[in-house]
């Protein structure tokens, strides 16, 4: 089946369009393929023609969505070529697919010999989303996800499709949602001033910049001063004035890995909670494996360790890995070296003991200003293919290392995936990945990981001269890439079946059909993307009800699917966590407010008792790990 073609007035949620659903959209539901399958498999039988004409036809709508995309570049242009693909490439995982390249690559050209006039200062995300309702799906109990699974008869905590999460306590809109591949918690941050006798506010009134948070929280990474197997309603979040001199801070961007939190605020400055065994939280205390309480990260440039030098305005999280983007677009890490996710060109690997290594992790966020492409690239040839003796791909620094600023950053499990900030001259902006090269998660062709952010070429073809690359997220082994004009790039996996992407390849159900992608998300087993049509797709595997297809329909799906419950909902914001999906939805109009009606609500009446089970449960000392159960053997009886 195919998604409706509406091609909408705006790209940007502020100015989305209505949603125009067909009714075939509301007939077939069940996946979101082009008919161009159905319609090869027709035409062959009826014209007797073999397989050519079938291929024709499907070869037409890519070509004609390529002839508007192959806009010239200008002269002065550095784009290096995108990679050619092979053919079989498009039937690997997701289905609907086409390799980033034209079907004739150009020759590739070095990068940029100067620095770029870039577009700065960078702005905290949120400042450019539309504010929007809270909604979540799959489970609020966080001790659950990657260990078992939901009952065969569902609890109230247990969301099956997208659901307003305590509109009674939150009636406040959100300009951030926050989770990640690896996270069982989330955090949310408030964008308007609402009154409420909410039992877990510690301030009467909310403005904007608050920060909520909820989820597992074992390792204390909700930062309230305890660790609880789950906080399940959304808690306020507060640091201590002490640690900042303002008993009145907000809060701009947030980031969660798999056992901690980090806090950014409007000042710019970085608070971390949680496990700290890898130095994840980079307050600089190697010894501190784990701490309850919000905590002020240490941030390093050039060696520089001033108070308020650097001002922060995003985050991210990986299992063991943060990062952070300054308002100039430079880039700090701090936490495990192993598979190379710092970005400092090593993982200091050494052995403790027999059977037994260590890495050289990073207890303090230090600037990674190192950025790197495939010596062959250099040189004007193809990315390679295959490895050297060493099992890695030979890089050299790119002419403008030193002095590239990156606009966006996500981290994965194990890698992370950035796009570089816009600049005033029209540059292309390029994509790095580094990290774990699992399943070809960075789109660099070979599975090998790569210790320095390294050049991702297969968005440096002049079909992106007018649409470029806008935003990237990492999965837990996988990674999209967002264009200006809303078509979605895939690269790893996400699903324990099936082939890897090894290289970054369209998902042209929604772009051959017209419609523009404004969302995308990646959790541990899940992909979403939403339109500016109100469509929202998903696949993959979700056993907690995180894809959000309803009761009694599948947990999983190999190809996307409607989330039937957001038809004609805006999505302005969406996150994928382990176990749960996160959504912002538009509420501007009668319109939207007719959408947002039909959506099931979770008021906290509906689960005070699984509530108060958590808070018997309530822990003392953090730790960065949950306790172990006895194991039952033959022992001598006591």
């Amino acid at each position: 089946m195919c998604i409706p073609s509406n091609q909408p007035t705006a790209t940007h949620p502020r100015s989305m369009p209505r949603p125009r659903k067909s009714s075939a959209n509301e007939a077939t539901g069940m996946g979101v393929r082009t008919s161009r399958s159905g319609a090869r498999a027709a035409s062959a039988s009826e014209a007797g023609a073999g397989t050519g004409t079938a291929m024709a036809a499907m070869s037409n709508v890519w070509g004609d969505w390529m002839s508007e995309e192959m806009t010239a570049a200008p002269p002065s242009s550095t784009a290096a070529a995108a990679v050619d693909v092979p053919a079989n490439e498009a039937d690997k995982e997701p289905a609907d697919a086409k390799p980033a390249s034209s079907t004739t690559a150009a020759a590739p050209t070095t990068a940029a010999s100067g620095p770029r006039a870039y577009v700065l200062p960078l702005k905290p995300r949120s400042a450019d989303t539309t504010p929007g309702l809270l909604l979540q799906t799959g489970t609020l109990d966080a001790s659950i996800p990657g260990r078992g699974s939901v009952g065969k008869v569902p609890r109230a905590v247990d969301l099956e499709c997208p659901t307003r999460l305590f509109p009674g306590i939150l009636g406040m809109k959100f300009v951030s949602v926050v989770s990640s591949p690896t996270a069982c918690h989330s955090v949310g941050i408030t964008q308007e001033a609402v009154q409420t006798n909410h039992v877990h506010s510690t301030f009467p009134y909310h403005q904007d910049g608050r920060a909520y948070g909820w989820g597992r929280n074992e390792s204390g990474q909700i930062g309230l001063g305890y660790s609880s197997p789950c906080v399940p309603v959304p808690t306020l979040l507060s640091i201590d004035a002490s640690k900042t001199g303002n008993s009145d801070v907000r809060f701009v961007s947030a980031g969660v890995g798999k056992h901690h939190t980090l806090l950014v605020t409007e000042d710019g400055a970085v608070f971390a909670s949680g496990g700290n065994k890898c130095g994840q939280l980079g307050i600089n205390n190697e010894k501190l494996e784990a701490c309850d309480r919000f905590r002020k990260c240490v941030v390093v440039d050039y060696g520089v360790e001033e108070e308020d030098a650097v001002k922060i305005v995003h985050a991210s999280c990986g299992e063991n890995i943060s990062a952070l983007l300054s308002s100039t677009g430079h880039l700090y890490t701090a936490g495990s070296s192993e598979f190379g996710q710092l970005g400092n060109g090593e993982t200091g690997e050494y052995i403790i003991a027999a059977g037994k290594l260590g890495y050289a992790n990073c207890p303090k966020f230090l600037r990674r200003d190192l950025f790197v492409q495939s010596e062959a690239e250099d040189k004007g040839g193809m990315p390679p293919t295959s490895l050297d003796a060493k099992g890695k791909v030979k890089c050299v620094s790119l002419r403008d290392s030193s002095s590239i600023c990156l606009a966006t950053v996500s981290c994965g499990k194990n890698h992370v995936i950035a796009v570089e900030a816009p600049s005033s001259n029209g540059e292309i902006p390029r994509v790095f990945s580094w990290g774990c090269g699992d399943y070809g998660c960075l789109g660099h062709v070979v599975q090998a990981d790569e210790y320095t952010p390294r050049l991702l070429s297969s968005f440096r073809g002049p079909m992106f001269t007018n649409n470029p690359p806008v935003e990237a997220v990492a999965g837990s082994n996988c990674s999209l890439v967002r264009t200006k004009n809303g078509h979605v790039y895939y690269m790893g996996k996400h699903r324990s079946v099936g082939e890897a992407t090894m290289r970054p390849t369209l998902i042209d159900a929604l772009a051959n059909n017209g419609h523009v992608v404004t969302a995308i998300g990646a959790g541990s087993q899940t992909v979403f993307c939403s339109t500016a049509n109100g469509v929202t797709v998903s696949w993959g595997h979700g056993n907690h009800g995180e894809l959000g297809y309803g009761k009694g329909e599948n947990k999983s799906s190999a190809k996307p699917k409607f989330v039937n419950g957001l038809d004609s909902c805006l999505i302005t914001s969406l996150v994928c966590g382990m176990g749960h999906t996160l959504f912002l939805i538009r509420d501007e109009d009668a319109e939207d407010a007719k959408a947002i009606k039909k959506l099931p609500k979770l008021e906290e009446a509906d689960v005070a008792q699984f509530v108060e089970q958590m808070k018997s449960k309530k822990g003392g000392d953090a730790g960065d790990e949950p306790p172990k159960k006895k194991q039952r053997g033959k022992g001598k009886k006591s």
